[in-house]
Formats: structure tokens, sequence, C-alpha cells
């Protein structure tokens, strides 16, 4: 884990790199005027950004991840629906990007769900 500044707080390097990161201080991946994303404020990171891509209209960020999306062929890394991973933070009423069904974030886990 390295923080974004080494990346140049470019996310794309960040994640192809496979670097868990949060408090990177960028805008929101949403519709609309643009905004702090949720990284910014440490209230969102994301984990092992290349076992657990994020997926958005069929393009797989980072790249590297695609072996990764099939999600039944589990492998060390890889956070699971009830997973040792969502489980944790789960406990502290995080909430896992992998549960949405339209852009699945598996790499994502947020205060606020989003």
């Amino acid at each position: 884990m390295q923080p974004e500044d080494a990346f140049g707080g470019h996310d794309p390097a960040s994640m192809t790199a496979d670097n868990t990161s949060g408090f990177n201080c960028r805008d929101a991946v949403a519709p609309g005027p643009p905004e702090w994303s949720a990284h910014a404020y440490g209230t969102a990171i994301d984990v092992n950004t290349v076992e657990n891509p994020y997926v958005e209209g069929g393009v797989v960020q980072p790249q590297n991840g695609a072996a990764f999306v099939d999600r039944r062929n589990v492998r060390p890394g890889m956070a699971e629906p009830d997973g040792v991973l969502n489980r944790a933070f789960a406990a502290i009423g995080w909430q896992w990007g992998g549960r949405w069904t339209t852009s699945p974030d598996y790499q994502h886990f947020s205060a606020d769900g989003g």
C-alpha cells in the first residue's frame, strides 16, 4: 500500500499497480457536477484493485483485473459477499461496491454505501 502521491494522484495508475488506496483527493465517479469523492474524505477505500476490479459499461478498470471479473473463480485477494473482508467492513457499518448490479465496483468499500 502506497500513498496516492506515489502515483501523482492518478487513480488509474494506482489501480494498475494493485494499490489499496484511500484518501485520494479526486472527483467522484458520478453523474452531475464535479464533487469530491468519498475517497477524498477517507470514508471510502479501494482494496486489492486488480483482484477486485471496477466494471462499468463492460469496461474493466484496471485492465489487468479482467481475469478477476468472473467472481465464481475465487482466488486470494478477492472480496467475496460473505468473505472475511466484507464481514470486517460490515462490522463497522461500511458497505461493498461489489453488490451494485449495473456497475459492480468489487474493490470499493464505503461508509455511506455509495
